[in-house]
């Protein structure tokens, strides 16, 4: 055999072996515009499809995409509609969607979070009123073991603020309040303030917290032997409460007294 044939008959052997039909890796580049050069071939959607066969959302998308693209640059009446078509079996499965996502919370409470926290106002309004006396009930518990020691000084525009708001707490809660003036002076505000005479050395021990703002509100137990610092400066009375019943432990969760069925 001719050595000069021999190279060019081993070229031809892979494709005489795959038959007739040409795979996508031997046809001629040349052949098929639509082939890609550089890179994967890439199936592409069949635009005449009918948007109700499509399995997946993400067919779905890209053709609501490419016929809003076409109605955008080139308005006429059947490229709306057919946006509009496509649209509009969106919006259908996404109304089914949401029905279906209802109906299946309803059959599975556990999922739901409006079961225990309800959007009915009546329901809201007694979930509030029973938050609030079970908070009252945990601050009163609180003022029997533990009392306030608040720092204050004078020309401090706070520590005045102050004052009516522990003298409401004292009134609903029965905390004993200790005020202690540093710098000296006693405030006009707090006129049964109590000089320092080494307790402010002694909270900052105990609590590991240096105030910077006065006035500064401390939790301390009864024995004196645990303090803690819950808050400086200015804030509302149930914000006070909040940080007083949060630091004692005696906070009970949200809605807790919503029974609940045992595990069938």
């Amino acid at each position: 055999m001719n050595k000069t044939i021999l190279p060019f008959l081993l070229l031809l052997t892979p494709a005489l072996s795959l038959g007739a039909e040409e795979s996508f890796w031997t046809e001629d580049v040349w052949k098929n515009p639509d082939r890609g050069f550089l890179f994967y071939g890439e199936k592409k959607l069949d635009e005449a499809k009918d948007p109700k066969e499509f399995e997946t959302v993400e067919e779905l998308k890209f053709e609501a995409q490419r016929r809003l693209n076409v109605a955008v640059m080139n308005p006429t009446e059947s490229n709306l509609k057919a946006y509009l078509e496509i649209n509009t079996l969106m919006l259908e499965k996404s109304s089914q969607f949401a029905q279906r996502w209802k109906e299946t919370l309803w059959a599975n409470p556990g999922f739901d979070h409006t079961v225990v926290h309800p959007n009915a106002n009546f329901a809201q309004v007694a979930l509030k009123d029973k938050t609030k006396q079970e908070k009252e009930a945990a601050l009163t518990q609180l003022a029997q073991s533990s009392g306030l020691v608040i720092l204050v000084q004078n020309d401090c525009s706070f520590c005045g603020l102050m004052a009516p708001v522990i003298h409401r707490l004292q009134e609903e809660s029965g905390f004993n309040v200790l005020a202690v003036t540093i710098k000296g002076g006693i405030p006009q505000e707090w006129p049964a303030a109590k000089p320092d005479n080494g307790i402010v050395k002694r909270l900052m021990t105990l609590s590991g917290s240096v105030p910077t703002v006065t006035p500064a509100i401390f939790l301390v137990d009864r024995k004196g032997e645990q303090a803690q610092l819950i808050a400086s400066g200015a804030l509302s009375l149930e914000d006070l409460k909040d940080r007083l019943v949060q630091v004692s432990g005696l906070a009970r969760s949200t809605n807790s007294t919503i029974q609940t069925l045992p595990r069938l």
